[in-house]
């Protein structure tokens, strides 16, 4: 059965089931996908910036500080859950090359170490990262068939 495609969009955060296949296309921005194959629970994050000033109060992603909650929250994992969950994190690439780093910023290497840390910090293991260098990337979730799949794409100049 070919499944749904759901695009979780720029600051968009998505959970899905089968035969739903979440999917988000990734620049500098970083994607992180939460599995609970236990309960077959799936949700996927895109997220723009690495930390607010203000923590969200509705489900958000534009910040991955926002994000990891509100993935948390969508599948209704609880900290005593969090063994059971396996996180991916794609994205994270330099796609600014006509700035420099100082002007812009590795907004997208600050993006993964800060989701790095907070999942590392909630106790949920990270399966699999495919992250920084100056290539895009486009995460998946395949709700039906348990799977992630990272594909990555070159910048067209």
């Amino acid at each position: 059965m070919i499944g749904e495609d759901v695009h979780v969009k720029m600051c968009e955060v998505r959970s899905g089931s089968a035969p739903q296949v979440l999917r988000s296309t990734l620049g500098s921005c970083v994607g992180i996908g939460l599995l609970w194959r236990e309960r077959d629970l799936y949700a996927l994050a895109h997220c723009l910036l690495p930390e607010s000033a203000v923590r969200a109060e509705q489900l958000s992603a534009k910040y991955v500080t926002d994000a990891i909650p509100s993935l948390l929250r969508l599948i209704g994992a609880e900290p005593s859950h969090y063994h059971q969950l396996e996180a991916v994190i794609a994205g994270g690439a330099y796609m600014m090359h006509h700035l420099r780093p100082a002007l812009y910023g590795m907004i997208g290497e600050l993006n993964t170490r800060m989701a790095q840390r907070l999942l590392a910090e909630a106790g949920i293991r990270v399966v699999h990262t495919d992250i920084g260098g100056t290539s895009g990337r486009q995460l998946s979730i395949h709700c039906e068939t348990r799977q992630y799949v990272v594909r990555t794409f070159e910048r067209i100049n």
